[in-house]
């Protein structure tokens, strides 16, 4: 079995006139080639493919039988779900959620309409058009503002929590100027941070792991955001499992299970959950191509006391390939 490992690969630098977090949810060299590592243990031929305006033509050329999706995509909302769409265009099996899911996840806004009343969300306005303009007055403050339609914590640098509807105005306008996207003034939930790995499909859907992300000095207010991302050795702090009761570590599992059903995804995901003043975990979003680099993507720390990186990889291969009815001769030590 030919497979093509698709990817975007991260600039060292920002082009001129980009954001210099807008290629952040891109993959180094160093993922790309321990997931291909991992994938080459199976009984399969993986060849990395770069996800870019050839792919179509590539894929096509290349023959290949299955395909591995870590590819973000590019353009704007709906940018994670090309790649998958080009695979179902051209008939390909691929890993991962398909073009629907890939889409309302990125579009934080849709990703919460969908699974609310279900799943709590944080009450929260989306401004599309000038920021200016907009009534802020249904809030309670604090409030975070952050891009809409990003991911991996993009637009969410600087003091992202704002006081007042004119904090939170000024830094949408800011945001909108800056990323060209809508954007989602939420109130802000001053308890735990817990982000959740599942994997699976349908009645073999599984938790994977759950963990408490926090800073490694306690402040009030304090956000997972790109500056702390970029220097997490030195400023946060992961538990797995999070210090949290048994009440409110079902809670957040049984809302994670939820969401993922509810948002269609499929083999792997990782959801972001707060927890309010009173320890209700809220819903923040969900990320169905989380990265998988071998030491400090999220998912690969949470599961890690379970699962190896290379088994990580592997089962959301064979899971993929078990939900499109593809048989392996898999060694049953995999």
């Amino acid at each position: 079995m030919k497979v093509a490992l698709l990817h975007n690969l991260k600039p060292d630098l920002a082009p001129a006139g980009f954001p210099k977090d807008a290629f952040e949810e891109y993959d180094t060299e160093e993922t790309v080639s321990a997931v291909a590592a991992a994938l080459s243990r199976l009984p399969i031929q993986v060849e990395p493919l770069e996800a870019d305006r050839r792919l179509p033509w590539r894929l096509e050329a290349g023959c290949y039988d299955f395909v591995f999706n870590m590819a973000e995509g590019r353009g704007r909302r709906c940018r994670e779900a090309i790649p998958a769409a080009v695979c179902e265009l051209l008939g390909i099996p691929f890993t991962g959620s398909d073009m629907l899911t890939l889409a309302i996840t990125l579009d934080k806004a849709a990703a919460r309409r969908l699974v609310s009343p279900e799943v709590p969300v944080a009450r929260a306005i989306l401004l599309e058009g000038a920021p200016i303009s907009a009534d802020l007055r249904g809030l309670t403050y604090p409030v975070i503002v952050k891009p809409n339609d990003e991911g991996s914590s993009k637009g969410l640098r600087g003091q992202p929590v704002a006081h007042s509807a004119a904090a939170a105005l000024a830094r949408a306008h800011w945001l909108m100027e800056t990323y060209g996207c809508p954007v989602l003034i939420e109130e802000f939930l001053e308890g735990t941070e817990v982000t959740v790995g599942v994997a699976g499909n349908h009645a073999e859907t599984r938790i994977l792991g759950l963990m408490e992300i926090a800073p490694v000095n306690p402040q009030s207010e304090w956000t997972y955001s790109l500056d702390a991302k970029r220097d997490w050795q030195r400023r946060v702090r992961y538990h797995v499992p999070p210090r949290l009761d048994a009440s409110a570590i079902e809670a957040i599992e049984g809302h994670a299970l939820t969401a993922y059903r509810l948002l269609g995804c499929r083999d792997l995901a990782r959801l972001d959950f707060r927890l309010d003043a009173q320890g209700v975990p809220h819903f923040l979003e969900c990320n169905p191509i989380p990265g998988l680099h071998p030491t400090s993507s999220d998912i690969v720390i949470l599961s890690r006391s379970t699962l190896s990186h290379e088994d990580l990889v592997q089962g959301v291969f064979l899971d993929a390939a078990r939900r499109w009815n593809i048989s392996l001769p898999i060694p049953e030590a995999v």
